[in-house]
């Protein structure tokens, strides 16, 4: 390949947009050496002839290749590669069609709670990025916050974390310690209360979120966050939150 991706590369590319794994190695084997017979795309793609005979209509069908004829025999050419562009949009068109059906899938679930354990910086980005993405429009969220996490602030948020949840208008409620608050500017959004200083609640290097039927644990000592799913672990854990705030 002129390219730095290699056909191996490109094959598993093809196969995400629904490419069979003979299919997406014989259009790869017509891009690089053209019109081409049977036997020919047989050797090249390193595919048996039977599979080849498998593969090619479903190819011809989605307009990925053509049938070239010369006289009784018939050879085969890869169309232009413009084409994966409009099965990469029909794709993601089935895709989008078929959320609303899986989203109804997933809210007939019971009520039991659904424990989701994440691992390392990736696993405690994901609870950020998952308050952005289920929390409506001018949602609330609630945290109590570790002091002692060593790291910048955006090492464990996701890009632009701030800048896309001040565009959704989200709102905090923030139980911290004194020295924690000390060092955050003041937010219309944002709303802190301490606690006493001679408590170690936040010695623990341990911040809780609770957002929508979410409860969220990120232990930043062993990098592991655990979502708890339940919409009435959440509503007592927030209402145990706003106690505590009241009385601060």
């Amino acid at each position: 390949m002129k390219q730095n991706i290699t056909s191996d590369e490109i094959t598993r590319l093809l196969r995400q947009l629904g490419l069979s794994k003979h299919g997406a190695t014989i259009y790869v084997a017509l891009l690089e050496h053209g019109e081409s017979t049977i036997a020919e795309i047989a050797r090249n793609a390193q595919v048996l002839r039977p599979l080849v005979y498998r593969a090619l209509p479903s190819l011809v069908e989605r307009g990925l290749i053509g049938k070239v004829p010369h006289g009784k025999r018939t050879c085969y050419t890869a169309l232009s590669p413009k084409r994966l562009e409009e099965l990469w949009e029909e794709t993601g068109k089935t895709f989008r069609e078929t959320i609303p059906a899986l989203t109804e899938l997933y809210a007939t679930q019971d009520d039991r709670p659904n424990v989701i354990v994440l691992k390392g910086r990736k696993g405690i980005v994901a609870v950020y990025e998952d308050i952005l993405e289920t929390l409506p429009r001018g949602g609330i969220f609630y945290r109590y916050s570790s002091t002692k996490v060593k790291r910048r602030d955006e090492y464990y948020v996701p890009k632009q974390y701030r800048a896309r949840r001040d565009a959704k208008k989200l709102e905090r409620y923030v139980i911290t310690s004194k020295t924690s608050a000390s060092r955050k500017p003041s937010r219309l959004e944002r709303a802190i209360k301490t606690i006493p200083q001679n408590s170690d609640l936040f010695d623990y290097n341990i911040t809780q979120l609770i957002y929508g039927k979410k409860i969220a644990f990120v232990d930043y000592n062993t990098e592991t966050a655990i979502i708890i799913e339940n919409p009435i672990i959440a509503k007592f854990q927030e209402r145990l939150f706003k106690l505590l705030y009241q009385r601060l």
